[in-house]
């Protein structure tokens, strides 16, 4: 048998001189054809031979890499140790690896060693681009020549290095002059010496292959969801590694440790090895793995493929959404419909129900980016199906995958209520189809991806909610993904993202949906996430376009409210921005949009919306102008009306937080409403005023704060209540018109035997005009109990009788008041009847009717809200001395300050008495006399109203002043009617003497005394 050797052998020797450089390398291939019998000899020959080729050419090295044996007319040919199958015998007779290879007798094939390496480099030459290439590119004479040279002058360095075989000069580019080039090296590299080369050479840049080796798994395609590992191996340090993915589309990216790859780094002995450990992969990351070793300018690099069984997102749909089987004897054909995204791996689809015998798939159909797939079957409405639903399966199998080669069968599954005669259905409604109850309706958005859903509940339908996302939207949304997974730096594409993000937010106003805002906060959030994780702080040239970014979906506050997660998604808005600040370095600088502005507080006072700041450190405040309109408005179950600007106040740099004062401007806060200082509790998930103090009715959009956070003010959605006030007031109502009927009817019982004279006559026709207009004051009050159920008609009618009559009670009392102080000042002028008559007929009708109508006109000819609420059915109070409430309250202060005067005339009447009387007094007659002139003029002289100047104003939040003049005002004036009849009826002796009489027949003991004219003589008589 004869056998033939191919070895192959390697000889260096000095072949030509380059000025400054040592030893030449040149490399020889020698193919030997000889018996098997003389193989020993041959070897020995070879390897040991010095001056093989020529005398001034030495055999430093010598090796066998390629063994051939015949087999007839082929040849089987394997790779010494140490070597594997060239590229070119690779690509021309896939002999690749380690694997033996069978070619003709005669082709030539080859193995290299495994340390062989290829150099691609980048270096400047002396040489002018001109000089080779003309203005229209095209080749000069002198290129020839110059090419060679610079051939010859770079190959006179790379030829120094050991094993070196052949440099090629690939391509030049302008820059002065830059030749690329490719070098190959068929043996182990000495580093230094590489680096030397690459140092001597200007502007010289260099690539090597072959120096790592790199693994991916042997079975290939790997699965999704698959947890594969690459590895790259070296026998020393080649400098500071990156990892790159080259996709399908041929976009590379950095690798770093994100969701779906960890990164790692050992050295076990003498080798350095470097993981990059994939976990639950997605379909991202298919594409050929490098991995980068650089120490400049020397970068040393390795691939391999990876390649995935990708599975398709799957979206279903059926026609009709909902069959209708009302008529029992039809037949409804559905057709089901399965889409996809055009791909280039082979997929099976197959379809599954048990409730469809006639189940069949019918066509495919590509259009555009998406191939649908088809099916049918039909419903036979006698037959009723379990739980009147149908359910239908697409799955799309992978044929390359060698496991997990289907779909997720939830993903292509459909559930089709069937609707009966018995459904309770919504009509069908424009382009809605009919419904049953208690499902949803879903049309395919427009544009952008996603759908179009409405609810029919009980029949009714409710309102169309759009869950379509803007397809620019949803890009950023995938590049974020991608990052998060562990493809890409977030610092080399947050300004394009940001960019991108407040382009669209800015320009398209089809954003201004709940599903555009939540995927945009999404998307900040995630970027923040990924910030995090990477050790990445957002900078100043971030936030101009961060700030309008989420000034921009702040733009429609109402289309957070489309659906029950508006609250959820503005805290997650409002963490989001808080996180993001968090994660900043700013030092100063303002940022202003239309919603949102950021400043940085260098410890001093400043100012965002209308909002000022006060702290003792460097923070970064951001101010929302509109945010209080969305966030949750609840705090210990109590209910917020309004808020305002909500800040958000973070320390610089994490330091830790202190104090700060905020003061919020321009809002007019309701009187009796309580403000709080708050701040949003993560752990109770609301709002939380602990470690906030409120500056009070005084200075009510003050708060102090001790610590940092999202801070507004906001005001309670009801008035401070007071318990039982309603209750204490109605029974208090019930005794005083229970008693002034009772006054009225003993006023007409007495009135024959009391009244003797003009002053008795002036005094009782008073007591019984208050009693009159009191008592339909009382009973106008009780008609708007509850104002909320009382017609607006009935409101305003009810607040007219109630100014006009508590305005006739107050102006006669000071005609009472008039008359004690006539009969003190002029004690011996007697009044005359008629001007008596004619002054508190004119003082006690005609003045309310007029300070009623004047108030009525003046008030848009009692407009609601004008001059009367609906929401109390009694005058207006709007601010400081605005609103109809003043036009009761200037004349009853008026009258209740000359009432008052006129008690104190009467007190210092009886503290100074007659000289006569002086020596005969006491002082605890005096002071008897004072206590009883106070409890019995102050009821009909409605002097306890000075408690309802104080009501007005005490502001319900100044607590405990305001409770207990609340409570006191309530008492005494709910039971001004009563006190009336006690003091006026009851404790004045005629009167009591008169019903005596009445009732017993017992004559009266003094029937013919006197009626003092004089006040003092009244109090002691009683």
């Amino acid at each position: 048998m004869t056998t033939c050797k191919e070895i192959v052998i390697l000889f260096l020797g000095l072949l030509f001189k380059v000025s400054g450089s040592g030893d030449s390398t040149q490399i020889y291939f020698f193919e030997i054809e000889f018996d098997s019998s003389v193989e020993t000899d041959v070897k020995g020959l070879i390897l040991n031979s010095s001056t093989l080729i020529s005398a001034n050419q030495t055999v430093s090295n010598a090796s066998i890499s390629t063994v051939c044996t015949w087999n007839g007319n082929k040849k089987q040919c394997s790779c010494e140790e140490g070597y594997m199958w060239s590229s070119d015998a690779c690509t021309k007779h896939k002999c690749c690896k380690t694997e033996n290879c069978t070619v003709t007798d005669t082709d030539t094939v080859m193995c290299q060693s495994n340390e062989s390496v290829s150099i691609n480099g980048s270096s400047t030459m002396n040489w002018n681009y001109n000089d080779l290439f003309d203005s229209d590119n095209i080749i000069t004479p002198k290129y020839k020549n110059i090419t060679k040279d610079i051939s010859n002058q770079l190959k006179g360095n790379f030829s120094e290095l050991p094993w070196f075989d052949s440099l090629v000069i690939t391509g030049f580019r302008s820059g002065s002059l830059i030749v690329d080039y490719m070098v190959q090296v068929l043996g182990r590299i000495n580093l230094t010496q590489l680096e030397n080369i690459a140092t001597g050479l200007e502007k010289t840049q260099l690539v090597t292959k072959g120096l790592v080796t790199i693994t991916v798994p042997k079975e290939q395609p790997v699965a999704i969801g698959s947890s594969p590992t690459v590895t790259c191996k070296r026998k020393e340090d080649l400098g500071s590694l990156k990892w790159v993915l080259t996709d399908t589309q041929n976009k590379s990216t950095t690798i770093t440790d994100g969701a779906e790859a960890q990164l790692r780094r050992n050295k076990d002995n003498d080798t350095f090895t470097d993981t990059v450990q994939l976990q639950s992969i997605s379909g991202s990351w298919k594409g050929l793995f490098t991995c980068e070793y650089t120490k400049a300018p020397i970068t040393h690099i390795a691939t391999e493929m990876l390649d995935i069984a990708l599975l398709p997102d799957i979206r279903a749909s059926s026609t009709p959404q909902f069959p209708d089987c009302t008529d029992t004897t039809k037949r409804i054909q559905i057709r089901f419909q399965c889409t996809i995204k055009v791909s280039t791996e082979n997929y099976t689809v197959s379809w599954d129900s048990s409730d469809f015998s006639d189940l069949r798939s019918t066509s495919s159909v590509t259009q555009g980016d998406s191939i649908h797939y088809y099916a049918k079957a039909t419903v036979n409405c006698e037959k009723k199906l379990t739980n009147e639903l149908a359910n239908v399966t697409c799955v799309f199998t992978n044929n390359r995958a060698k496991v997990n080669g289907s779909k997720n069968k939830e993903e292509g599954a459909l559930t089709i209520p069937i609707i009966y005669s018995h459904s309770i259905v919504c009509d069908a409604d424009n382009l809605w189809p009919k419904t049953k109850s208690s499902y949803t309706a879903v049309l395919v958005c427009d544009s952008g991806v996603g759908e179009n859903r409405r609810n029919c509940t009980d029949g009714q339908w409710g309102t169309a909610i759009s869950y379509c996302v803007n397809l620019g939207l949803y890009d950023i949304h995938k590049d974020v993904e991608e990052i998060g997974k562990g493809l890409g730096f977030i610092r080399e594409n947050a300004d394009r993202l940001i960019s991108s993000l407040k382009t669209i937010t800015t320009t398209d106003t089809t954003v201004n949906s709940f599903a555009n805002i939540n995927i945009s906060v999404d998307i900040l959030k995630q970027m923040n996430q990924v910030s995090i994780n990477q050790s990445h702080k957002w900078n100043e040239a971030f936030m101009p376009n961060f700030v309008s970014t989420i000034s921009n979906v702040l733009n429609d506050t109402q289309a957070w409210n489309q659906t029950q997660n508006a609250n959820s998604l503005s805290v997650d808005y409002l963490h989001t921005v808080e996180n993001m600040i968090k994660n900043s370095n700013l030092s100063s600088g303002t940022h202003k949009s239309v919603n949102v502005q950021l400043r940085i507080c260098n410890s001093s006072k400043c100012d965002s919306f209308n909002v000022s700041v006060k702290t003792k450190q460097d923070v970064v405040v951001v101010a929302f102008k509109n945010l209080a309109d969305i966030l949750p408005k609840t705090l210990k179950n109590e209910t917020f009306d309004s808020g305002t600007t909500i800040l958000s106040v973070t320390a610089v740099n994490g330091i830790k937080s202190e104090a700060l004062e905020m003061k919020f401007d321009g809002i007019q806060r309701r009187r009796n409403h309580k403000m709080y200082c708050v701040y949003w509790n993560d752990n109770e998930n609301e709002w939380s005023s602990e470690g906030c103090t409120w500056g009070g009715a005084f200075n009510p959009m003050f708060c102090n704060c001790t610590h940092n956070s999202a801070s507004p003010v906001l005001m309670s959605k009801h008035p401070v209540n007071l318990p039982y006030m309603e209750e204490l007031t109605y029974a208090c109502l019930g005794v005083s018109i229970v008693s002034l009927v009772l006054c009225i009817l003993i006023e007409f019982l007495v009135w024959d035997t009391v009244v003797k004279s003009n002053i008795a006559n002036f005094r009782h026709i008073a007591l019984v005009n208050i009693s009159v207009w009191l008592l339909l004051a009382y009973c106008a009050f009780l008609g708007t109990a509850e104002p909320k159920k009382t017609n607006s008609s009935w409101c305003l009618i009810l607040t007219v009788v109630k100014h006009y009559c508590f305005l006739a009670v107050f102006f006669w009392t000071l005609c009472l008041s008039f008359l004690l102080l006539h009969q003190l000042i002029f004690i011996f002028e007697q009044l005359r009847k008629k001007v008596y008559l004619a002054f508190s007929i004119t003082l006690g009708y005609v003045c309310p009717l007029v300070c009623v109508a004047v108030t009525f006109i003046h008030f848009d000819n009692g407009a609601v809200g004008k001059y009367y609420s609906n929401e109390a059915c009694w005058l207006t109070y709007e601010s400081g001395l605005n609103g109809s409430i003043f036009a009761f309250i200037f004349p009853v202060g008026t009258i209740v300050i000359i009432n008052m005067f006129t008690l104190c005339v009467v007190i210092m009447k009886i503290v100074t008495p007659a000289v006569s009387e002086a020596k005969a007094r006491d002082e605890k007659a005096v002071v008897k006399g004072i206590i009883k002139t106070i409890v019995f003029l102050s009821p009909i002289l409605g002097i306890t109203w000075i408690f309802g100047f104080l009501v007005f104003l005490l502001d319900l939040t100044q607590k405990p002043y305001a409770q207990i003049v609340n409570y006191a005002f309530t008492i005494l004036n709910s039971l001004q009617g009563f006190f009336i009849l006690l003091t006026n009826c009851f404790g004045e002796k005629k009167v009591r003497e008169a019903l005596l009489k009445r009732f017993r027949g017992k004559p009266l003991a003094h029937s013919k005394s006197d009626h003092s004219s004089k006040m003092t003589s009244v109090v002691k008589n009683k």
